[in-house]
């Protein structure tokens, strides 16, 4: 057993490395679990917790199908070796406890091998965590003995699934089974038929309906599952057909197909895809949840490195629907626990009407209507009933209180601010939007863009600037406190002052505000609340921001290792046979670079068509997310960036595998006689 799993660790190096990879990080995320270093930076890590926890459920189904897969590969290329075996007397119990045990040997190594660098790993990711917190963190002599526990519970029990029919199939299997196993792919079915070429065609029309469903937004919670079921049926059937279309390219004599070593290409390909279609169909699954993963991951981490900050300007903004409100009990909380550098208590106004509410609403997606309750109450919607309204001199005020530039109002104008996300709607109406102010009409001088809290504070997407001397035909509609704090927030500031409004629903489950107010029309991350301390909402958001892109690249690395882990064990494995044809390849007379040059096309046609597989199904889909990720946030970014950063990462991770495959392959078949 010792001897064999040696010899196993060594032929399937790749496969040893890659579980290793795998259990390092399974180790770091599960030690972080337990840290006294993550509670001490961020008490409440049950959002992280939950997160590693739905991460830990697939991945523990990708290791127990990985483990699965090589233990029935191994099985096929060790089956001459188990019939001697029979032969020699062993029984077949003994042979099954055998193997199983070698295959425990290896996962238990897998586990030593990935514990330092867990342990390494653990410590970075932690002091990232820190460092996005804008904490200072000194690394401790923290060994986290429940995560490894749990670490190697996992890794052992995957490997029990794995490994748990395997003492009925070595029942079921004869000597003479077992003799001939490894020639089962060797054998040439010359298909009369080619029918299940049409298997492409269909496969890939239901591939282009699906993006095309994608792309215009034209599927709903009820049916996006039963398209997404489509969706993976095509991709298995794409598989199918695949074997065919190559056999029937090569029958019909395409002068192409003689040039060079196509034809030996083709032939190995078909061959392969044949035997391997549902895995081919299954990786392509496994590059596709890779790929839009990592995508996610890049738009997340840019929205938090660009815009978190510029989301929230003021240190503390409070909210109150008393228009007359003067927030000194607000105003003695801040001021008992950190100094006030400054504030400003001012007024938003409305006359009455809802002509830019309206506008948005007809225009911009997503945008909803909270329905007046019994109580006379709306609740929050995207905008207020009314216009927003703000007077020159509280405008050019808290300008000032984030640094920016004070503005001037010429006679018969007005101001339009807005946020980036809604510009081109906020651009569209100002050409045409007169408003009325008593008796006169207000033309819009300009439109400004910076960040001033607008998600329910000073108005939600927009709000209307007007002269002071304007105001006074206007009706005050609620209160606002902007304040700048000269020290260090309190880390619970933010829940003090929601506790002293009254404006929870005691009746209703969900905590949604009683208060009728906008909160804009952002929808991926937004800012609405009554009260915002900018410095316990960043912390709390970078933390969960962190969390989830730390979490969904785990995933994203653990799906694309599989799955490129099986394709480099079948063509290293593959190697040794593949070595008798590249001896008839340089009997005919190829040159050994000849050889290495078809050895590449072999690996570059295998290793691509899960490849562009995946690129096809992941496109549009990465494109449309992209795209509304942007629409929604408002980030400077172009629609096809993030997609593309997914594929940048995506392609050198593939590229590091294919070299290695590549490698291998030459060195396995550099002695040809």
């Amino acid at each position: 057993t010792l001897r064999n799993a040696a010899r196993s660790a060594k032929d399937y190096l790749i496969y040893l490395a890659t579980m290793s990879f795998i259990t390092a990080l399974m180790f770091a995320f599960n030690g972080m679990i337990f840290s006294r270093d993550m509670r001490a930076i961020y008490g409440e890590i049950e959002v992280f917790i939950a997160l590693v926890g739905v991460a830990s459920f697939f991945i523990v189904i990708i290791v127990i199908w990985l483990v699965h897969y090589i233990v029935n590969f191994m099985i096929e290329k060790r089956s001459r070796e188990f019939g001697t075996y029979l032969l020699l007397g062993i029984n077949k119990k003994k042979i099954a406890r055998m193997f199983r045990n070698e295959n425990i040997l290896l996962g238990i190594l897998s586990l030593l091998i990935g514990i330092l660098p867990g342990l390494i790993a653990q410590k970075l990711f932690i002091n990232v965590f820190y460092a996005i917190m804008d904490s200072e963190y000194r690394i401790t002599a923290e060994f986290n003995l429940p995560g490894l526990l749990l670490t190697g519970g996992v890794v052992l029990l995957s490997y029990l699934f794995a490994l748990f029919n395997i003492k009925r199939k070595f029942k079921k299997m004869q000597i003479r089974d077992l003799m001939e196993m490894d020639k089962h792919n060797e054998e040439i079915h010359n298909e009369k038929r080619t029918w299940k070429k049409v298997l492409v065609a269909i496969a890939v029309s239901y591939i282009i309906f699906f993006n095309v469903m994608v792309f215009r937004s034209m599927m709903n919670q009820v049916t996006v599952s039963f398209f997404i079921l489509g969706l993976i049926v095509s991709i298995y059937l794409l598989f199918i057909g695949l074997s065919s279309l190559f056999v029937d390219m090569i029958r019909k004599k395409y002068q192409w197909v003689y040039r060079s070593a196509n034809l030996f290409i083709m032939r190995q390909l078909s061959s392969k895809i044949k035997t391997m279609r549902f895995t081919m169909g299954t990786l392509s699954i496994l590059f596709t949840a890779a790929l839009l993963g990592w995508m996610s991951v890049m738009m997340f981490a840019d929205f938090q490195r660009r815009e978190m900050t510029a989301q929230i300007p003021f240190d503390v903004m409070v909210y109150s629907d008393h228009a007359d409100d003067d927030f000194q009990q607000e105003l003695a909380v801040i001021g008992g626990q950190v100094p006030l550098r400054d504030h400003h208590i001012y007024r938003i106004y409305q006359n009455g009407t809802s002509v830019v509410n309206e506008f948005l609403y007809a225009h911009r997606n997503g945008t909803y209507r909270t329905e007046v309750d019994r109580n006379g109450k709306s609740g929050s919607s995207t905008y207020f009933e009314y216009d927003t309204y703000m007077g020159l001199s509280d405008y050019n005020r808290i300008r000032g209180m984030i640094g920016l530039e004070p503005v001037t109002i010429a006679p018969g104008s007005y101001l339009l601010h807005g946020k980036r996300l809604v510009d081109q709607e906020l651009i569209s109406i100002s050409g045409q939007l007169e408003i009325k102010v008593g008796a006169a009409l207000l033309a819009c001088q300009e439109i400004r863009m910076e960040p001033i809290s607008q998600e329910g504070m000073n108005g939600a997407d927009y709000i209307l600037v007007v002269a002071d001397v304007d105001l006074k035909e206007l009706t005050p509609y609620y209160s606002l406190l902007a304040a700048s704090l000269d020290g260090s927030t309190p880390p619970d500031l933010q829940q003090q002052l929601i506790d002293m409004q009254d404006y929870y629903s005691e009746e209703d489950y969900q905590n949604i505000y009683a208060v009728a107010m906008g909160s804009g029309s952002g929808q991926v991350l937004s800012w609405s609340d009554t009260v915002l301390v900018s410095d316990n909402l960043i912390k709390e958001m970078n933390f969960i921001l962190t969390a989830f892109c730390f979490v969904l690249a785990y995933i994203g690395l653990v799906f694309l290792c599989t799955a490129l882990t099986i394709l480099a064990v079948q063509q290293l494995s593959d190697s040794a046979k593949y070595r008798f044809r590249y001896t008839i390849l340089k009997q005919l007379g190829v040159s050994e670079p000849g050889i290495h040059a078809v050895v590449r096309k072999q690996l570059v046609a295998y290793y691509l068509c899960p490849l562009i597989v995946s690129i096809l199904l992941s496109m549009f889909i990465g494109l449309f997310a992209s795209e509304r990720f942007v629409y929604y946030t408002g980030i400077d970014a172009m629609n096809f960036h993030y997609y593309l950063l997914g594929v940048v990462v995506f392609t050198f991770l593939y590229a590091v595998y294919f070299v290695i495959s590549y490698t291998g392959f030459i060195k396995n078949i550099s002695k040809l006689r």
